[in-house]
């Protein structure tokens, strides 16, 4: 089976943009001491109208067309008079005030009429009912409530309910361990130990702890917003739920739940069922989901550490429950904050689309990082990603490490003219490589050309400025191993960083990602165009089903199996892209079904430092302009017909310089190799092979980059190499000897020099 192995840099500059969405920050103004200076302020009507009915999206939430607001009811958590003054006591609780509005029977205190309502004091086994059909306010300034039977409170007014924490004050709710679904006025009351059948509010700056012992902590059937205060919820199954939603504006929640933490639950209605997460802190240790949401989760702003333990399992079917940070039904947008997950299943999973525009998110989990069955687009903030899961070999890419280079090849015939396997054609008698005699001595090329394809040249426009470079070692047989397993079960756990079902956008921001699966992966096309992308991976570090396409950011791809790879077309066009560490190929393009696999790079710098191939392109590959410096180890290197200066007995030494030097002396490019080199390739054009000399070792006098690569400055001492044009050559077969480029005449720096090599439009098994 042939390898191919061509390994390079591009070296251009490029200009990435990074645009950051945030919302903006609103005050306060209902005039009160709330302290609640972070909310968006609407007036609202007692029938709270001011809601749009409309689909939730992230423009629709910023711009105040949907999504959830906050009026001065929400906001006010102060007041100077009330209704009633309740002071709860078993046996003995006692009313201030407006008395036909508060009833009490065997410890069970009923506000079956609208108005404001202070409480405080305990009830050891009682329960607060609030009934009737008008807003309630509920001022709780040291309340102690545990319920024998049902929820500690209990609020089914049919309008919105608001309950303010006494600053300083302490307060708790608590339902008993045998608590039941069970009916109260006509409504189903959820077994937990606050309910609310309408809208529910939480402000204030006091205290607020929530027991469910029997189900739930929180249950709303409507809205619940969460404006401040500083709330902590334990539950035996969920921690907080709002039907409808659950917005927080600033208040600092803690939750411990069994199951899921916080969740919206309504599937119905596609502008209901969602996360709102504008301000404040929260805190989720949960056996399932920590945030669940059924069509949307935004995030703007705050501070929020996710810890599920995947430990929840579901009471019917005795199945383990999802063990997710985020898992959404619709949507996830992050727009700002700061997020640290560590999740046993998936970091961040949604079925709609994904988008990241700001704020810091720290991703640990044993499956994908973030994963998106839509499209995902990264346009700001910073995002660490690292996910440590075992892959299950149903679940793998259907092309691995060491497999056919990277991919199976297309089917069809070889194209005309092109040997598919085993010995070249002949040279007539006399011909010889590149303008250069073979050896000197007219002998045949050496044995190991025998495997070698014959590269095409093409006409191709130049560019300004595109420089590669590459280092490549064949030990890698990628004819040699079976062909990998072809994915089975899309159930089946995977492990990847960024997980994408659609398209996938990149525009801005950071991303750091160390993954035991793919690094970064989208099953269609996938674009980047300026974010900084820091790759560690065991499996590959970028992939896409679709089409590839590179135009700008900074790419470090530190240790991976394949580096970039697209099982379509593949276009680099500005940009860095570094692969510092391939165990199989560095670029690859190529996979089991027919297809366009073209490669084409017009700008950009590329580094390339592969066990594989160096580029892999499972059809043409096009090189348009700029500057080409291949190498090899292991005497394995393709050549194209014309177009460049060959060297098959470099025999540098790891650590060595190799520079293509012009014959005033200038270095033209210069590569600090990190393994021992036998061939070596650099592009010329349509320029004379006299012109060029290759030197190996000696001192450079010029600017290395990270990578080990210059341009310009010259070299002293080293040894010059036996070189030919390259014109002429078969099967990658430049001879040992050869012509021997003398002094140069004008490099093809900077994209001089006429035409690059284009790959043969093929497919040779094995390659």
């Amino acid at each position: 089976m042939q390898k191919k192995i061509f390994a390079w840099a591009m070296s251009m500059a490029v200009a990435a943009m990074i645009t950051c969405t945030g919302c903006a920050q609103n005050t306060n103004s209902s005039g009160t001491d709330s302290g609640s200076s972070t909310a968006q302020t609407t007036t609202l009507d007692d029938n709270d109208t001011a809601e749009a009915a409309v689909g939730q999206s992230l423009s629709a939430i910023q711009s105040g067309e949907a999504g959830v607001t906050t009026d001065e009811d929400d906001l006010c958590d102060n007041y100077d008079a009330f209704d009633a003054e309740i002071t709860l006591e078993d046996d003995s609780t006692k009313v201030k005030g407006n008395t036909k509005a508060v009833s009490v029977k065997d410890n069970c205190i009923t506000i079956s009429a609208g108005g404001t309502y202070r409480l405080s004091g305990k009830l050891t086994k009682g329960q607060v009912l609030v009934t009737g059909s008008e807003k309630v306010k509920l001022y709780l300034d040291g309340v102690e409530i545990t319920s024998p039977s049902g929820p500690a409170l209990v609020c089914t007014n049919e309008k919105r309910t608001i309950l303010s924490l006494a600053k300083g004050s302490q307060n708790t709710l608590t339902d008993s361990a045998d608590n039941a679904d069970t009916e109260i006025n006509g409504c189903n009351v959820s077994a937990c130990a606050l309910f609310a059948q309408d809208k529910l509010t939480i402000n204030g700056s006091g205290s607020l702890t929530v027991t469910g012992s029997s189900v739930d902590g929180i249950v709303c059937k409507d809205d619940l917003k969460l404006v401040n205060g500083t709330i902590t919820v334990e539950a035996a199954q969920d921690g907080v739920k709002g039907k409808d939603c659950v917005a927080m504006f600033g208040a600092d929640l803690n939750v411990t739940a069994g199951n899921d933490g916080i969740k919206s639950t309504e599937s119905n209605d596609d502008t209901k069922g969602f996360l709102q997460l504008e301000q404040g802190s929260a805190t989720v240790q949960a056996g399932g989901d920590c945030l669940q949401a059924e069509t949307l989760v935004w995030i703007a702003d705050g501070t929020y550490h996710l810890t599920s333990s995947g430990t929840a399992v579901n009471t019917e079917t005795g199945e383990a429950n999802s063990g997710k940070g985020i898992h959404c039904g619709g949507d996830v947008e992050i727009a700002g904050g700061k997020l640290t997950i560590d999740a046993a299943e998936d970091g961040v999973n949604c079925t709609g689309s994904l988008e990241l525009q700001a704020g810091e998110v720290d991703v640990t989990s044993a499956e994908d990082g973030i994963q998106a069955d839509g499209d995902l687009t990264v346009s700001g903030g910073a995002v660490t990603i690292t996910t440590t899961g075992t892959v299950a070999a149903s679940a793998q890419d259907d092309f691995q490490p060491n497999n056919f280079g990277g991919g199976n090849p297309p089917s069809g015939d070889m194209p005309s003219g092109e040997a598919p396997s085993g010995n070249p054609p002949e040279l007539p008698d006399g011909e010889t490589f590149g303008g250069g005699n073979f050896g000197g001595n007219g002998n045949t090329p050496p044995d190991n050309a025998d495997n070698r394809q014959n590269a095409a040249a093409s006409d191709a426009s130049a560019i300004p400025a595109a420089a590669m470079q590459t280092i490549a070692d064949s030990s890698t047989d990628a004819g040699a191993s079976a062909a990998a397993a072809m994915t089975t079960a899309a159930e089946d756990a995977t492990s990847k960083g960024i997980k994408c079902g659609g398209s996938l956008t990149m525009s801005g921001g950071s991303c750091t990602i160390d993954s035991t699966d793919h690094a970064v992966h989208a099953a269609g096309t996938a674009v980047s165009s300026g974010t900084t992308l820091e790759i560690t991976s065991d499996n590959k570090g970028i992939s896409s089903r679709g089409d590839l396409e590179i135009s700008g950011g900074d790419i470090t791809i530190h240790s991976c199996t394949e580096g970039v790879e697209s099982k379509a077309e593949m276009t680099i066009s500005g940009g860095n892209v570094r692969i510092l560490d391939a165990s199989d190929d560095g670029l690859n393009t190529g996979g089991s079904d027919s297809g366009s696999y073209a490669m084409t790079i017009t700008g950009g710098y590329i580094y390339v430092n592969a066990s594989g191939d160096g580029v892999d392109s499972n059809s043409t590959w096009k090189m348009s302009g700029g500057t080409l410096l291949a190498l090899s180890s292991k005497g394995m290197m393709e050549y194209p017909e014309s177009g460049c200066l060959i060297a098959t007995n470099c025999n540098a030494a790891a650590g060595e310089q190799i520079s293509i030097v012009d014959k005033n002396g200038t270095v033209l490019a210069t590569l600090q190799s990190p393994k021992a080199v036998s061939d070596v390739i650099y592009g010329i054009g349509d320029s004379d092979s006299a012109d060029y000399t290759i030197v190996t070792g000696g001192t450079y006098d010029g600017t290395i980059n990270e990578d080990g690569y210059g341009e310009g400055g010259s070299v002293s001492g080293g040894t010059e190499v036996t070189a030919n044009g390259g014109t002429g050559s078969m099967n990658g077969g430049a001879p040992a000897g050869g012509g021997r480029g003398g002094a140069p005449n004008g490099a093809p720096n900077g994209g001089q020099g006429g035409t690059p090599p284009e790959m043969p439009n093929s497919n040779n098994s094995g390659s």
